[in-house]
């Protein structure tokens, strides 16, 4: 995905995103072993999934994304991911009423 689509990186997370054929918004995760053990890197998934759902409203249809966290998201707070998640969207010009959303 990123050879064909843009990547939009903030402190704690890169966003990729490609525009596909589904009408739907697809979302991937990944989180590697960098970022902690087991039971960090689900903590992670879990706060970066709760914040995708809530954003899959406004995001126009038909994006592929794919969310990577970095390090520093061990640390980081459901709120500061789901913030910075928001940000990188809007970067992307992945909202709805955006200008090259649809």
């Amino acid at each position: 995905m990123r050879e064909q689509g843009d990547c939009f990186a903030s402190r704690r997370l890169v966003l990729c995103c490609h525009r596909g054929g589904a009408e739907q918004v697809r979302i991937g995760f990944s989180v590697s072993k960098r970022v902690g053990k087991a039971v960090v890197r689900n903590r992670v998934k879990r706060r970066l999934r709760a914040s995708a759902y809530a954003l899959r409203e406004v995001i126009a249809p038909g994006w592929d994304l794919v969310v990577i966290a970095r390090q520093s998201a061990a640390v980081a707070t459901a709120a500061q991911l789901g913030a910075e998640l928001d940000q990188l969207c809007g970067r992307a010009r992945l909202l709805k009423g955006s200008v090259h959303a649809t």
